[in-house]
């Protein structure tokens, strides 16, 4: 409610400075899409998987598109920059008050069962409360229940399960709750006969097409310079040419031809494709802040308008890999059930991958992508990707 409060305040200002003609039409249209955006972005589970942070980023952005539409059909006057100072300045407070009361927030308390023989995730934000029996606990004791199926099928346990869903309340199997606060999928309980793309939900895919191509045309008047200004600095510091083309597998396992600004030699791969590593001699000056702060990924932009590839999505490998890691990593095929992308899940939450091993690890990102493919998690990622460009997270 914190988040509604600032909004309220907020627009009463604007509305008062920027259209005191207006000012009930300005402040109930507002706050009809502030009431909107919150209602779609507020997480009514324990506040496990969606980040506070992100939602601080997606709330005023949906909130200010909403509003934009609204004034639009009503077709109220206003000015864009007074406007547009709103969103920014509601997200900014809500992230300091996030940060503010961070540390005074109390963890999430789950039930479990004293005798699990599951090991249970850690995390920072929850605190177990062990349970000898079913009649250890009163749910509203707890925020949410962890059951080891080994002994779920108890008479009493069933009960207090089906009293927990009764009342909305999560409940977790170790791995599933290990999923919603690592962000990423055991794959050791999948397994690939189970696995049929023809029962993956892709209904958004088509929305997110169509939201990949706005917001590249809404950003060429900053891309465009900062593409000049980026080429320039490649052909200056390495030579030409100032790109670098590359064959990667796409949706449905195609190929497609991706671009980037060149940062490595001009002989990089003259032995074959192989992963950057930490100080990688192949990588030239430039480059190497150019990949810290992903500049050199700007071309592919051109990639989603062609519709190779979208925004947000698992990266794009070379076919040689692909093809060894189809052989070697169990369900490393589902990650071409959709889009590869410039930014992604698994990028801004585990970071560059190099070899088997971490590209394991980073596939239990990818596959959680793609079980929960949504406008919100993009918009998390989002939010996510500004700090990973901000802070160099990652990059090699």
């Amino acid at each position: 409610m914190i988040d509604l409060g600032t909004a309220a305040g907020l627009s009463l200002l604007w509305a008062l400075l920027y259209a005191p003609d207006q000012f009930w039409t300005v402040m109930g249209l507002w706050w009809l899409a502030t009431w909107t955006a919150w209602t779609l972005t507020r997480e009514t589970r324990p506040a496990l998987a969606l980040d506070p942070y992100a939602r601080a980023v997606s709330t005023p952005l949906l909130a200010a598109g909403l509003a934009l539409g609204f004034l639009w059909v009503s077709q109220v006057a206003f000015p864009p920059v007074g406007f547009v100072s709103l969103p920014l300045l509601w997200g900014a407070v809500m992230t300091l008050t996030r940060l503010t009361f961070r540390r005074r927030t109390p963890p999430v308390r789950i039930g479990v069962y004293s005798g699990a023989r599951q090991a249970l995730p850690r995390h920072g934000s929850v605190q177990y409360v062990s349970l000898a029996t079913p009649q250890d606990v009163r749910l509203r004791e707890v925020d949410a229940l962890v059951v080891d199926p080994a002994t779920a099928a108890h008479p009493g346990w069933l009960e207090l399960i089906l009293h927990a869903q009764t009342a909305g309340m999560p409940v977790w199997t170790p791995a599933a709750l290990g999923e919603e606060l690592h962000g990423r999928v055991a794959l050791e309980h999948l397994h690939t006969a189970r696995l049929d793309q023809a029962d993956f939900d892709d209904t958004y895919a088509a929305l997110k097409r169509g939201f990949d191509v706005v917001a590249v045309l809404l950003a060429l008047p900053l891309l465009l310079p900062l593409l000049l200004v980026v080429a320039v600095l490649v052909a200056l510091d390495a030579g030409r040419p100032v790109l670098f083309w590359q064959w990667r597998v796409g949706r449905h396992g195609r190929p497609f031809r991706i671009a980037k600004f060149r940062t490595m030699k001009r002989d990089s791969e003259r032995h074959g494709a192989a992963f950057a590593t930490c100080g990688d001699l192949r990588v030239t000056r430039l480059g190497r802040w150019l990949r810290k702060f992903r500049l050199d990924e700007l071309p592919q932009f051109w990639n989603v308008l062609r519709g190779d590839m979208s925004v947000i999505g698992p990266r794009p490998e070379q076919q040689t890999f692909v093809e060894q890691f189809e052989r070697d990593l169990h369900l490393y095929a589902v990650r071409h059930w959709v889009k590869p992308g410039i930014t992604g899940w698994a990028q801004v939450t585990h970071g560059y991958a190099a070899g088997a091993d971490e590209t394991l690890e980073k596939l239990r990102y990818d596959l959680y992508y793609i079980k929960n493919f949504s406008f919100w998690l993009d918009a998390r990622i989002v939010a996510k990707t500004l700090w990973t460009i901000m802070t160099g997270f990652g990059a090699r």
